[in-house]
């Protein structure tokens, strides 16, 4: 039976990089699990074919609750069931989440989830095209880079 000194859930972007962090030393040994397959079918090759993996089987299919500010419709929320997560289905978008919310769940009484703690782990995962910055890496396995014009 194999020992690993971690177990990541999750093969998405975040996943794969943390794993990689996590074993940069050749001596710590990490799991990494993934629900889904790697993504082969012909749309993941194709950004503009994003949507046409809606509701197949490389998407959670996720919903929200009932929303009251919208008649109580419930929203669709595709997540990506496939290696590379919801980065395999959403148009190779990368997008961070709001300052706020990061604040706010510190806020909630979660330590070390404030925008400034969390912002020099999203600089260190980047390869941003354009260089670092003051909110943006440039060493990182993720690359981001601004859309081609076609």
């Amino acid at each position: 039976m194999a020992e690993y000194n971690y177990i990541l859930i999750g093969a998405g972007s975040a996943g794969c990089v943390v794993a990689n962090r996590l074993t940069e030393d050749g001596k710590t040994t990490v799991l990494l699990l993934e629900a889904g397959n790697p993504p082969t079918l012909p749309e993941h090759q194709v950004p503009l074919d994003w949507t046409k993996l809606w509701g197949t089987g490389v998407d959670w299919a996720y919903f929200t609750e009932e929303e009251p500010y919208i008649n109580n419709r419930k929203i669709y929320c595709p997540r990506g069931k496939a290696l590379g997560g919801t980065s395999s289905i959403n148009a190779m978008i990368y997008i961070r989440g709001s300052r706020h919310d990061y604040d706010r769940w510190q806020e909630l009484g979660n330590p070390g989830w404030s925008y400034q703690d969390v912002l020099p782990y999203f600089k260190k995962s980047e390869n941003q095209q354009h260089d670092a910055s003051e909110f943006h890496g440039a060493d990182g396995l993720l690359s981001v880079t601004d859309p081609l014009d076609c």
